[in-house]
């Protein structure tokens, strides 16, 4: 790019200003694309750490319910 400015016609700057920013545009579609990329990997982070969590709740219900039933059995 910088070396078509330096060797550019007269008149052709509007061009060269166009091209540039469908460059910028192509570098901020694609950074769009990692964020995205990186967002969905969290969100699959977190839904297993959710999963995790879900079955230690469970969990702790079942032997709190164990614990109740041997209290109340005697």
């Amino acid at each position: 790019m910088e070396n078509q400015v330096a060797v550019s016609t007269p008149g052709s700057n509007p061009f060269l200003t166009a091209q540039a920013q469908v460059a910028n545009l192509r570098c901020q579609a694609f950074m769009q694309k990692m964020l995205a990329a990186e967002l969905r990997q969290e969100a699959g982070r977190i839904a297993h750490d959710n999963v995790l969590v879900k079955r230690r709740t469970a969990a702790t219900g079942g032997i709190n319910s164990l614990i109740t039933g041997a209290l109340t059995a005697r």
